[in-house]
């Protein structure tokens, strides 16, 4: 099975119903019967049905808006929030005064956030 290929996935809206129903490339942790099983096998591009219930929102973790009273307290609110982000699946930024990670997800992720936490 290759990597999802980028431009194939198209966004439609579903005839007369007014719900909005299509597809985009396949996100790790995507559950298996959203994939679209027909399109990788005539195509070899890996894609997961897209509708206002599967669309996943980005999560941002901001320095800023913890409210901790000190630097180590907002440090560690983040550090614990970064930890439980992962095992949910959730996309998440990181943002730092003088540094802002992209949303991402994965323990790649994760562990690159937990390294500019621990600069910080």
């Amino acid at each position: 099975m290759g990597e999802p290929k980028p431009g194939g996935a198209g966004l439609s809206q579903a005839a007369g119903t007014g719900e909005f129903d299509g597809v985009r490339a396949y996100r790790r942790g995507d559950p298996l019967k959203l994939v679209v099983w027909k399109k990788l096998a005539k195509a070899d591009e890996l894609v997961s049905r897209d509708s206002p219930q599967t669309q996943q929102s980005v999560l941002w973790l901001d320095f800023a808006q913890t409210g901790g009273a000190g630097v180590e307290q907002r440090i560690s609110r983040l550090c614990a929030w970064v930890l439980q982000a992962e095992p949910l699946g959730l996309d998440f930024g990181l943002r730092l005064p003088g540094a802002e990670i992209a949303p991402g997800s994965g323990p790649a992720h994760q562990r690159h956030c937990l390294e500019a936490l621990a600069l910080c």
